[in-house]
Parts: C-alpha cells; sequence; structure tokens
C-alpha cells in the first residue's frame, strides 16, 4: 500500500485517538498539563443528604404512630418507661420512642384503620 499524505494522517490520527483511549495525551515540554489542574483543583463536597434524613425521621414517626396506636397509650408508656430503667442504649431506646405531640396526632390519624 502506498502511504500517500492522506494515509499518513488518518494513521496518525487513529494513534492518538487509540493514545487517548488509553488514557494518555500529549502535553508539550514545559507547559501545565492536566496534572497540575487536577492537584491545584478545589474537592467537592458530599452535602449532607437532607431528604434521606427526612425520609428516616418521617419513618421513624409514623413507626412510632403506629405502635402507639396498635397497643394504646397506657401499654405504649409503660413499655418506654421500662425501657427507660434498663441500660445505657436501652435509655437511648427510651429518648427516641418517648411519645411527642407529633406521634400522638398520627397514633389518632392511625387508630381508626387499625382495628
Amino acid at each position: 500500500m502506498i502511504k500517500t499524505p492522506q494515509n499518513n494522517f488518518k494513521d496518525r490520527l487513529m494513534r492518538i485517538e487509540r493514545i487517548h483511549a488509553d488514557g494518555g495525551a500529549f502535553e508539550a515540554t514545559g507547559s501545565l498539563g492536566r496534572s497540575y489542574y487536577d492537584a491545584t483543583r478545589h474537592k467537592h463536597r458530599r452535602p449532607l443528604p437532607w431528604r434521606g434524613i427526612a425520609v428516616l425521621f418521617l419513618g421513624l414517626l409514623l413507626f412510632k404512630g403506629t405502635l402507639l396506636a396498635q397497643l394504646g397509650t397506657p401499654i405504649y408508656d409503660a413499655r418506654v418507661d421500662a425501657l427507660a430503667a434498663g441500660s445505657s442504649i436501652e435509655r437511648i431506646g427510651a429518648w427516641v420512642l418517648k411519645p411527642e405531640p407529633a406521634t400522638r396526632m398520627i397514633a389518632d390519624l392511625i387508630s381508626p384503620f387499625i382495628g
């Protein structure tokens, strides 16, 4: 096959594309290459997942409200008091499960559906 200027150019482009596909690049001597810019770039901080935290919080409220509606207030309060008298982990659980107004409101909304 005869090497024409067009064939030489196409061969060179194919070689460059192959090098770029393998992760290589051409940088002129003395120039600031990609590694310089990658090293000085500020790292992106991931923001707090507020939506996930809100869904978790609402799920906990729904769980507590369902328990309160199913067990009834006196039994639920007795079980939370029993947790409060236990170990440190059980006291943390009692603090989390303590019925607040939002839990009582959810329990009032759910109680007609729990038979």
